[in-house]
């Protein structure tokens, strides 16, 4: 088998890591981008397009920012990587722009108080929006690259990564256009692989690439992981129809002065909202859920109604229409929905990996070679993210990412590859197109999320979350006997046999990070554990590979990587 030779690796082609690929290219790096998906594809190209910014307001400095994201984020924020998302959220805009993209501007040119919007979470308005949303940010990134001395490897998912004794040498991939394995060689390898909302589909706002990955591929090669059970739910998503539950309507910051939450008998349970963060008015609904006061549909009612009595009301109203909440409201739930004129259906959904990779502020991992980026990595949201910091993250942590994988590249000699482990995983792919097992791929896939959301979701109890991690063992020695169609290019069950070993080992991990933590803290509820216990908990989750399996320990917050 061929073997390809580059300085980096970047594995995957989302916001953070076209903006990773392209700075280390552009500090000389031969870089490569690999990505199952086109690039400007994953979260990034859904995304609302709301980037977090600072300063727009004199009063807004980065001290604030700083103080919203560790209160936001319930002190388990790692400071110094919080930090740096306050300090240069400010470029993030302009790393964009450079990239392509637009922000909507004021009469005079400039982003000011009349452009700027306070997303969730936020104390000041200091996001701008992006022109075109998810979608033109998707295409600003691809005409980057396009415009970029980098190599790009589209439809391509990653295995394994291979080591060097405690180094990176490169890894193995699988091409699903062309049916064969791929080997390359490579000093560095940045992940910018997303999260992994599409373990709790359909209950999720995800793109269905957003299957952990990157987290089980560091943690089999050695790398530390952080706090992975803070799964984030956004509280608003559809019930209903089916073809539209857990589809994103919305935030707290975008309901108004009078938006209230109402259980399924009509009864109260929440007024402003606008100002609470999304684990907040998560846990709230959540909570009502289990006791079993919801709607027929599952969920509870977002009643906007008294919004349309006042012009800040009708502001919000506006506001929802230009980032395109209501037009999913109007699919869902018809006119008087979009009008606000009645009540809508309203669930968690998972949005959000606040959890990833231990890194440093430069996105080194806990192994020499290897860099995280974006959702990839964990730290700076502790226990809940702001609405809009996860699109300035992508351009803040990619470009430094990238920096940095182009010095240690230039400073260091290339490792070897271990040729053995790599012809056995390619051998081991090669052999997966008509594989004769008992299990179809997806079949167990579909199980997992089933398994993933009943038991480790939005309210979580220990004994759901040891039955959850019986399960999973289960899932695994059915995973270990797959069948699978015969065809070699674009066969997608390929896909998801790649997709279901990586899913498990990241579901183990976040299942037996929510069994570790016995407290509720941000967007980990424990029914047995109901409250915040600074006393005991107020401390990081941090996960390793020790002989064979899996290690957690529990750290000071911002502890050394």
């Amino acid at each position: 088998m061929d073997v390809r030779e580059y300085d980096i690796v970047c594995i995957g082609a989302g916001g953070a890591g076209v903006t990773a690929a392209i700075t280390a290219a552009a500090a000389g790096a031969r870089v490569l981008l690999l990505s199952k998906e086109p690039i400007g594809y994953g979260n990034t190209r859904i995304a609302v397009g709301v980037v977090a910014s600072c300063g727009i307001l004199p009063q807004d400095t980065p001290d604030v920012f700083y103080e919203d994201l560790v209160v936001g984020g319930e002190h388990l924020n790692n400071p110094k990587l919080a930090r740096v998302m306050a300090e240069e959220a400010a470029l993030a805009p302009a790393i964009a722009e450079s990239q392509g993209a637009l922000f909507r501007r004021d009469a005079e040119g400039g982003i000011s108080r009349g452009v700027a919007m306070r997303a969730g979470g936020h104390r000041y308005q200091r996001s701008v929006k992006a022109q075109g949303q998810g979608i033109g940010l998707g295409q600003a990134l691809r005409g980057a690259a396009a415009r970029s001395d980098i190599d790009v490897l589209e439809e391509t998912v990653t295995v394994k990564l291979l080591r060097d004794g405690g180094r990176i040498a490169g890894l193995v991939a699988w091409d699903l256009a062309a049916g064969e394995p791929v080997m390359v060689r490579a000093p560095v390898v940045i992940l910018a692989t997303g999260g992994l909302g599409w373990m709790y589909y359909p209950h999720t706002d995800c793109m269905r690439s957003a299957t952990g990955d990157g987290y089980a591929l560091a943690y089999e090669a050695g790398a530390e992981l952080v706090d992975m059970e803070q799964v984030q739910f956004l509280p608003f998503s559809c019930t209903h129809p089916t073809s539209m539950v857990g589809i994103f309507l919305g935030e707290p910051s975008f309901v108004g002065p009078q938006g209230r939450l109402l259980d399924g008998h009509g009864r109260e349970l929440l007024v402003g909202i606008e100002t609470m963060t999304r684990a907040q008015v998560s846990r709230v609904i959540a909570l009502e859920l289990r006791k079993g006061n919801g709607t027929k549909h599952g969920g509870v009612l977002l009643d906007l109604r008294q919004n349309l009595e006042t012009p800040r009301g009708r502001a919000a109203w506006q506001t929802m229409k230009e980032v395109g909440l209501l037009d999913i409201a109007r699919r869902a739930y018809g006119p008087k929905a979009y009008a606000w004129e009645e009540p809508w259906d309203v669930a968690p959904t998972v949005h959000f990996q606040m959890g990833g990779l231990r890194i440093d502020e430069h996105g080194a991992t806990s192994l020499p070679g290897l860099y995280a980026a974006g959702e990839a990595a964990g730290g700076v949201h502790g226990a809940c993210r702001l609405g809009s910091v996860a699109l300035a993250e992508l351009f803040v942590f990619g470009r430094r990412a990238g920096l940095a994988a182009a010095e240690f590249a230039r400073g260091g000699d290339r490792p070897p590859l271990p040729r053995d482990e790599a012809a056995d995983s390619a051998a081991h792919l090669a052999g997966l197109p008509g594989a004769r097992g008992e299990h179809r791929p997806i079949a167990l896939v579909r199980q997992l999320q089933r398994l993933m959301w009943g038991k480790v979701g939005a309210v979580r109890d220990e004994t759901q979350l040891s039955a959850a991690a019986a399960e999973l063992c289960q899932l695994a020695d059915q995973a270990r006997s797959l069948r699978i169609g015969p065809e070699r290019r674009q066969n997608l069950e390929v896909l998801d046999a790649v997709e279901l070993r990586l899913m498990l080992l990241t579901a183990d991990i976040v299942t037996r990070s929510a069994l570790c933590r016995q407290e509720t803290r941000g967007a980990h509820v424990r029914a047995d554990y109901p409250h915040r216990d600074d006393a005991r908990w107020l401390a990081n989750i941090v996960a390793r590979r020790r002989n064979g399996g899996l290690s957690l320990a529990v750290e000071p917050v911002g502890g050394a990587r």
